[in-house]
């Protein structure tokens, strides 16, 4: 044997190819792996290391506890029929201390078997666990289809801990909720990455009270499902989210704390901000008070219409961001409006509304949807061409039954021209005059083409124009859907002059 195959280090670096693999999502390796353990004394100890340190069941290691003990279902869960002693439990040590991750990993069409109720519950107890996984540092439940209570989550809580990731139950009391927070902040000091998924018919939280995030000084990602609601309060006390990379949260109806003499940074680290407030506003002032110099990507969605003021209130501070960071490259803004409630009469917003954007130069993903009455013309996409040459994607959307838009095929042929990057473009258009198929269409990556909702006197035409010229386009929608939506307001009751 090769001398450098004594080497540990060297030995697990080899054999982590095979998990590694492009192939990897198949059993087959696990095999490999497994062999590999069984040739000699020296690969033993490093294959099975690699074997064991990634796992998403639990099945594969109760299956090591003594045949007596445990049977198997019609369904392939394992279940437990007799109460194992510490002896049994600790056999297991030889496999269960090496596991470091517990994370579904496996393709859909691979079925890992699973553990019972009763299994699980043993498993997760606190005198059980933490002996059994020493070293386990990333805890994400889906692997156990989330079956687990907020009780038995609270056993498996240590400082060891570096990721965890969990769905909220269907059915959970706000107190027991918040209970469980406090819980993780303060038994897991040494969170990297919190993320709690919810599902889709749960009730909306909302979190008042302060969540301790002093106590997680090294978080780095924050996620939080929809459905709860946290106030910005308890996000910007001092000294907290000082290495915060990725903050996804919806907020209260609660104003942002005004920070304006405050010598503590806010967000310094921040690469990437998702937020779903009430009012514009709120993100206004989130990105105002934002000190970060590595974002990236911001993502602002909210659910009370903006007048054309605060718009441009709220690209201007996108503007300054875009200023600190040097790196903004990512921008996605939706309302999200609903057609059922009072009518409301949306909001115009002129070309000037959108001008600090023409300042961001460096954009990659421009997403504006639904905001309203969105009346960009061909001044203003000229001098979009020119200001955003590294546009990789472009959505620019106003409500879908506006009637009227004055943005021509022409200015959409300049725009494609200047953003020579461009894949994907989405907007309405004023598509009734066609430019001679000959004029100056530049050869284009442009792939995806979406000009539904635009004014077309016949949209088998203007398809089979852009097609035309647009040889390179795979994917391309124009339909005429004025009418269908205005259709789905009057249902609604929802209607107003023009």
């Amino acid at each position: 044997m090769h001398p450098c195959l004594l080497a540990t280090e060297i030995l697990l670096h080899i054999i982590g190819f095979l998990e590694t693999s492009a192939e990897y999502q198949s059993t087959c390796h696990k095999g490999d792996i497994a062999r590999l353990a069984r040739t000699c004394r020296a690969f033993m100890e490093p294959a099975l290391d690699v074997l064991w340190r990634t796992q998403c069941a639990l099945g594969p290691l109760v299956k090591c506890l003594p045949d007596h003990l445990w049977t198997q279902d019609a369904c392939g869960d394992i279940n437990l029929i007799g109460k194992p002693t510490s002896n049994d439990w600790l056999s297991l040590r030889r496999y269960s201390f090496r596991i470091r991750v517990f994370e579904p990993s496996w393709p859909s069409h691979v079925r890992l078997p699973g553990v019972g109720d009763n299994t699980l519950s043993a498993i997760f107890s606190p005198g059980v666990f933490h002996a059994l996984f020493p070293s386990l540092h990333t805890l994400n439940l889906e692997f156990l289809a989330n079956k687990i209570a907020p009780s038995l989550l609270h056993h498996v809580l240590s400082p060891r801990l570096l990721q965890l990731r969990f769905r909220l139950l269907r059915h959970l009391e706000p107190d027991d909720l918040h209970e469980l927070l406090e819980s993780i902040t303060d038994r897991a000091p040494s969170l990297r990455v919190l993320k709690i998924d919810a599902h889709a018919h749960l009730l909306s939280f909302v979190l008042h009270l302060e969540l301790g995030f002093g106590r997680v000084p090294h978080l780095r990602t924050l996620c939080f499902p929809s459905t709860l609601c946290v106030s910005p309060s308890s996000l910007l006390q001092p000294r907290q989210m000082q290495y915060l990379r990725v903050l996804i949260l919806t907020l209260t109806t609660d104003p942002v704390p005004a920070l304006r003499h405050s010598s503590q940074a806010v967000f310094p680290s921040l690469q990437c901000m998702k937020i779903t407030a009430h009012t514009l506003d709120q993100c206004s002032e989130l990105l105002r008070i934002t000190t970060s110099s590595q974002l990236g990507e911001v993502s602002m969605f909210y659910s009370s219409q903006a007048s054309e003021a605060v718009m441009h209130t709220f690209l201007q501070e996108v503007e300054k961001a875009h200023g600190r960071s040097g790196g903004l490259h990512t921008l996605v803004l939706q309302h999200l409006f609903t057609t059922s409630g009072p009518p409301l009469k949306p909001f115009v917003y002129s070309p000037s509304t959108l001008t600090p954007l023409l300042a961001c130069h460096r954009l990659r993903v421009l997403d504006i949807r639904d905001i309203g009455d969105l009346a960009i013309d061909d001044a203003f996409t000229a001098n979009a061409a020119i200001a955003w040459p590294r546009l990789e994607e472009l959505r620019l959307r106003g409500l879908p039954w506006i009637g009227s838009h004055r943005t021509t095929v022409a200015s959409l042929r300049e725009l494609i021209r200047g953003c020579s990057r461009l894949a994907r473009l989405s907007m309405a258009i004023n598509a009734r005059a066609l430019p001679e198929k000959n004029s100056a269409w530049r050869s284009s990556p442009l792939e995806e083409l979406n000009i539904s909702d635009s004014n077309m006197e016949d949209p088998e035409i203007v398809e089979r124009y852009l097609k035309t010229v647009l040889p390179n386009l795979k994917r391309l929608i124009a339909l005429e859907n004025l009418q269908c939506w205005r259709a789905v307001l009057r249902m609604e009751g929802v209607v107003w002059d023009e």
